[in-house]
């Protein structure tokens, strides 16, 4: 199962930089584009908080980034839940993190349930970013996981 997760953040980390280079060369910046590119990245960051030590500084999941900020985040963010999964071990998967929410409600998950959240929540919002650059007029990157799949099988 580590080497699915692994493949996981993978594959996010190829559509989040595929996402942000097309942002780049279309130089889109619209507010709302960037606001949920900004949540998208800081939880991830704040999911591998609460996975490390259960809880988060209280960082604010939409806290607007620029686009830097971001590239920044995305290439932090990969590499940290590399070295976290690279250095777990498989029965780890099953370990329950307890943790608060955004709104203090405490939750216990397993990383394994985490890790196929953190992928689905950002595939999720992507989309929702694809959404908002064709309302622009503009043509969304493909970042589905089958093209990264078939890209990589090249």
């Amino acid at each position: 199962m580590i080497e699915y997760f692994l493949k996981l953040i993978k594959y996010n980390e190829w559509a989040n930089k595929i996402l942000i280079d097309s942002l780049k060369l279309q130089n889109i910046s619209s507010e709302a584009i960037m606001k949920i590119l900004s949540h998208i990245l800081l939880s991830e960051h704040i999911w591998m908080l609460r996975m490390q030590k259960g809880e988060y500084e209280n960082l604010d999941f939409w806290k607007p980034l620029n686009i830097e900020e971001c590239i920044k985040f995305a290439k932090d963010n990969s590499s940290v839940y590399f070295s976290y999964l690279n250095k777990m071990e498989e029965k780890n998967l099953k370990k329950i993190i307890h943790y608060k929410n955004s709104k203090g409600n405490e939750y216990s998950n397993t990383i394994e349930d985490i890790l196929t959240h953190v992928s689905h929540h950002s595939a999720y919002h992507r989309a929702q970013i694809a959404r908002e650059i064709r309302r622009l007029n503009l043509n969304p990157p493909l970042t589905d996981y089958i093209a990264f799949v078939r890209e990589k099988s090249k």
